[in-house]
């Protein structure tokens, strides 16, 4: 069993599952709460469950999908206990589980689209599924176009509910108008599109760091990261200057939208991790160091998800 919650990266699955909890329950109902005269999702909490349900299983096939692929690297960049393909699980299995999980998740979408009248989710995670296959088939190796991919992907998962309840308000009279017209500063979309922007931002500063730790296996096996083509120095510049657009973003959003308590709790909280994450990766140098920096970046989604609850 440990094994299997290891193969599917069991911490990245419960963040995602995190963001989908706090998307729902702190920035859609509470948008509905405070700002649309009390109207209801038409969006059940048993749908959302289900659409959950389906996200989770795509994030999952993801995950296997790319150790599917990178095999070669792993062996060199990862210990032999931390290999599971070949070892836990068949190759043949991973493939597999990945189809299965990946259309379950497809008709999952279309199922709960076409039962509040639309199609379109199902439609999405379709264009998830193949950006998730061609990225671990082809981008990955790609200069900058894999972190990339990875990046929307990821970001997606905060942006993909309230597209979801979009799609459905669009069947209500009148109700995608009551949610369009609240001011900019209350709308629910306006305030989605930032967190999906600090969202992606945070993801591709991890993918590069990440690449950062994988130098080894990856320049081994032909791929062409930041790190190799341009060097450790000149990437670090690059993830520097992401890291300081992450916290300008982030300062002004908060200064713009919230009140002085809470702006002071999720300056501390959001922006020193980030703050600290810069020092330390000034002097970062080896596997470990990338590694301690990769989950630092988890702690600072985790904050960003902290500053998500007080929205609205």
């Amino acid at each position: 069993m440990k094994s299997f919650f290891n193969l599917i990266r069991w911490k990245s699955v419960l963040l995602a599952l995190l963001a989908l909890i706090v998307v729902k329950f702190f920035v859609i109902d509470s948008f509905y709460e405070n700002y649309v005269g009390g109207q209801i999702s038409p969006i059940s909490t048993i749908e959302y469950i289900i659409f959950c349900f389906a996200i989770l299983l795509l994030v999952i096939a993801s995950i296997l999908i790319n150790d599917y692929f990178d095999q070669d690297i792993d062996k060199i960049n990862k210990a032999e206990k931390d290999i599971y393909i070949g070892k836990f699980i068949s190759e043949k299995r991973v493939l597999s589980l990945f189809y299965i999980l990946s259309t379950t998740s497809v008709l999952i979408g279309y199922l709960i689209g076409y039962l509040n009248g639309f199609l379109h989710l199902g439609s999405l995670l379709i264009v998830f599924v193949f950006m998730s296959y061609f990225y671990s088939l082809k981008y990955k190796r790609s200069l900058i176009v894999g972190n990339l991919v990875v990046a929307i992907l990821y970001s997606m998962i905060i942006l993909l509910p309230v597209l979801f309840e979009l799609f459905a308000l669009m069947n209500e009279p009148g109700g995608l108008f009551r949610v369009i017209i609240v001011p900019l500063k209350e709308n629910l979309l306006y305030s989605t599109l930032f967190f999906t922007a600090i969202t992606f931002l945070i993801t591709l500063i991890r993918e590069i760091v990440g690449d950062m730790q994988d130098e080894e296996g990856d320049r081994e096996c032909g791929c062409r990261s930041l790190v190799i083509v341009l060097g450790e120095s000149s990437t670090k510049s690059v993830i520097y200057v992401l890291s300081f657009i992450f916290i300008a973003l982030t300062l002004w959003f908060l200064i713009t939208n919230y009140k002085s308590t809470t702006l002071i709790i999720c300056i501390l909280i959001v922006c020193i991790p980030m703050l600290f994450f810069i020092k330390e990766l000034r002097k970062a140098k080896s596997i470990q160091d990338y590694g301690f920096l990769s989950e630092l970046l988890k702690i600072v989604f985790v904050s960003g998800l902290f500053m998500m609850t007080n929205i609205f």
